[in-house]
């Protein structure tokens, strides 16, 4: 299966999968750092909710 970077440069590439289906793709020692944005309703389109302290 070959995978294909959402977004590339010259010194970043990024992708947007399975975190197991890609990395398996990668040759050793290929990864600096992953950024995985799990759906835990952290990021609401920039609301921020805060709760008021009684």
């Amino acid at each position: 299966m070959d995978i294909i970077p959402n977004f590339k440069t010259d010194d970043f590439v990024l992708y947007n999968g399975d975190n197991l289906d890609v990395m398996i793709s990668f040759p050793d020692n290929y990864v600096d750092m992953i950024f995985a944005d799990p759906p835990y309703n952290l990021s609401n389109e920039g609301l921020l909710v805060m709760q008021e302290k009684w």
